[in-house]
């Protein structure tokens, strides 16, 4: 579901699957991310499709590890900062 390129956290969105299912596995994926050690400090970017529950389960999780996590909006065509520290 996650892919990491330069500070940039590309998500895919699997179809077929409950919020509840997207929320789950979204927190088991990032989770392994941070154990890897390799989140920490940065100024993380998020890219792709989430639902709100999602956005709200990885910026929980991300709060306190990153620099700043920001979130593509593509109506603005830019990145959103939503934490920073």
């Amino acid at each position: 579901m996650f892919e990491l390129k330069n500070d940039v956290l590309n998500v895919t969105l699997p179809e077929g699957r409950t919020q509840a299912e997207l929320i789950a596995s979204a927190k088991t994926e990032i989770r392994t991310l941070i154990a890897d050690g390799i989140l920490y400090g940065k100024e993380l970017k998020l890219n792709g499709r989430i639902t709100t529950g999602m956005a709200l389960t990885l910026g929980h999780e991300l709060a306190h590890i990153c620099k700043s996590v920001s979130i593509f909006d593509p109506k603005e065509a830019a990145y959103v900062e939503c934490i920073t520290h």
